[in-house]
């Protein structure tokens, strides 16, 4: 009998010896979710579980961020991740490092939902794409090593073009080494920039065979990828997220080999083209040159001074009139405004005062009077209006209220 001293190294000894299980370490598992819940700090705490038993689950807010949909309960599953021991309560479970939808049915929802972020993020959007070379030197193709499909492309670019290289980073094309190892190829390519173009390709299958394909993190390289990048996965009529994001789609890796390199006869056509465009463009150009020239010699300032005086005496006289019409505007301007200024102190005029039935009152001597105060009793006085005067003697003086 082995005696522990405390149940933390019972509970260090017990991760131990799962951690050192292969098929604990490394494992995958279906069950359905029960209980799922993401906490503030993005780790994710849930229940597996089938008809007859249930295993506790975590998963790091750094694997959760990866997930492409998003888990609740009764979705059917499968994780993969190894078996170990919460030491502080001694909990056995699940840590987990990737969560899918379970079946067929459910890759097809997969991938819905991963297209749809993705395209919303802008990844498929055309104007990221890159052009293709006419005539690429070297051509990088991410595939596996052995079989019919990097057998037919360079026999197919052989056929095409025989003065090409060719460098092959070997791959998995299917199962759950496929999406690291395309990504491991793509890096490598960027980081030794040795190829113009990259091609990524392999032959039909199910879904499932093609799934790596479909992969999150391959379709993100493949849009940060400095080199075009070409994709040539199944058949015509198989579709995965990385078509979506490359630079171009072919149907088939023998369709790649086709739009990456021009025949002889394609390569002489553009030529011809851009020859003739050229030839088109040089004569227009010369064209308007000589116009241009033919105008210059004709023009008679070249031969007579004088032409160059007049030309420049009439712009001279049309400066003087523009003067002479800016100037008696202006005039026309002032003396309107003075004109108004003059009828308004009329209007405000003594006399004009006087035609509105008003009047004002003088001393027999023309002195203004303008309180009682200045009269007295029998005091003579003269009251103006407008169409003469009359005088007066005051009779009686009464002083009101001063205001």
């Amino acid at each position: 009998m082995f005696e522990f001293k405390t149940i933390s190294e019972l509970n260090r000894y017990t991760i131990g010896v799962l951690s050192s299980d292969d098929k604990l370490s490394n494992l995958a598992v279906t069950g359905e979710i029960s209980g799922f819940k993401v906490y503030s700090s993005g780790h994710a705490y849930f229940t597996l579980k089938d008809s007859e038993s249930q295993i506790a689950c975590v998963m790091w807010a750094s694997r959760v961020s990866t997930m492409h949909f998003k888990p609740k309960d009764g979705d059917r599953v499968t994780v993969t991740g190894f078996c170990t021991v919460y030491s502080a309560n001694g909990k056995y479970q699940i840590q987990c490092n990737s969560m899918k939808l379970a079946g067929q049915g459910t890759l097809k929802e997969q991938l819905k939902l991963l297209y749809n972020k993705l395209n919303q993020e802008g990844l498929f959007a055309s104007e990221h794409k890159k052009i293709l070379p006419i005539k690429p030197s070297r051509i990088g193709i991410i595939t596996s090593p052995t079989g019919a499909v990097i057998h037919d492309m360079i026999v197919k670019l052989r056929e095409r073009n025989p003065y090409f290289d060719v460098l092959v980073y070997p791959a998995a094309v299917q199962g759950e080494n496929c999406p690291s190892e395309a990504i491991l190829g793509l890096k490598y390519f960027i980081e030794s920039n040795n190829v113009d173009v990259i091609i990524i390709a392999r032959g039909g299958g199910s879904i499932e065979d093609l799934w790596g394909f479909n992969d999150e993190t391959l379709a993100r390289t493949v849009y940060d990828c400095p080199i075009p990048v070409i994709s040539a996965i199944g058949h015509e009529t198989d579709y995965t997220i990385l078509d979506f994001v490359a630079d171009k789609r072919s149907p088939t890796p023998t369709a790649a080999a086709e739009d990456v390199l021009a025949t002889f006869d394609e390569l002489q056509g553009q030529i011809d083209v851009l020859r003739e465009r050229i030839n088109t463009n040089m004569r227009d150009y010369l064209a308007s040159k000589r116009f241009q020239l033919y105008s210059l010699t004709s023009n008679e300032a070249l031969y007579s001074p004088e032409f160059t005086v007049k030309l420049k005496r009439k712009e001279l006289d049309s400066i003087v009139i523009g003067l002479n019409v800016s100037i008696a505007n202006r005039m026309i301007f002032e003396r309107n405004t003075l004109s108004k200024f003059i009828d308004s102190l009329a209007m405000l005029g003594p006399h004009n005062v006087l035609k509105r039935g008003y009047s004002y009152v003088t001393s027999d001597e023309g002195m203004p009077i303008v309180s009682t105060r200045d009269v007295n009793v029998e005091s003579k006085l003269r009251i103006n209006f407008a169409d003469g005067y009359a005088d007066a003697v005051v009779t009686d003086v009464i002083m009101t209220e001063e205001r």
